[in-house]
């Protein structure tokens, strides 16, 4: 459990869900669970969190929690620094960033994956250096020749996704 509750990684997807409209805390605690059951939400925690976002002027709470326009922001702060920072293969926050990716103005999110794909594209030029140098039997660096072809995979995925919002092929909030 994170010693700072903001950096819980339940924040994102609860900002999320509540950008998508006001929930009462239980259904919050339930949408939770039920799409993002690998972060193992506990109704004990999320009304924790809501209590703590409440504190911080990120959402309000009466009958419903309703997300602020603070809460929106920090919404979109999140989504850009964990499409640019979260380990796509590794780490949740990146898939969860890219579910409320429709918060960021549109061009402004074809930019930052195209970004990440330059990222992933400069790792990818490092990894099959390593690959090319090694001079040994491909079944000796088999996980170096799995990751290769990952990151190919995501720079291709993420220049298309940003192609297809650039042609507005995809709806936008």
């Amino acid at each position: 459990m994170p010693q700072n509750a903001m950096d819980n990684p339940l924040v994102l997807p609860m900002l999320g869900l509540l950008a998508e409209s006001p929930r009462h805390q239980y259904a919050l605690f339930a949408e939770l669970r039920d799409r993002y059951a690998f972060l193992r939400v506990k109704t004990s925690t999320v009304y924790t969190l809501v209590g703590t976002l409440e504190r911080r002027g990120l959402v309000e709470l009466d009958e419903t929690v309703t997300l602020t326009k603070a809460g929106l922001a920090e919404l979109a702060r999140r989504v850009e620094a964990h499409l640019l920072e979260a380990d796509p293969n590794a780490d949740p926050k990146f898939a969860i960033a890219l579910a409320y990716l429709g918060v960021l103005p549109r061009e402004h999110a074809a930019v930052l994956l195209r970004e990440r794909a330059g990222k992933l594209k400069e790792d990818l030029r490092a990894t099959s250096e390593v690959l090319r140098r090694s001079g040994v039997a491909e079944l000796h660096m088999i996980e170096g020749h799995f990751l290769a072809s990952r990151l190919r995979h995501d720079v291709a995925w993420l220049n298309r996704v940003a192609d297809r919002i650039d042609r507005s092929e995809l709806n936008w909030p």
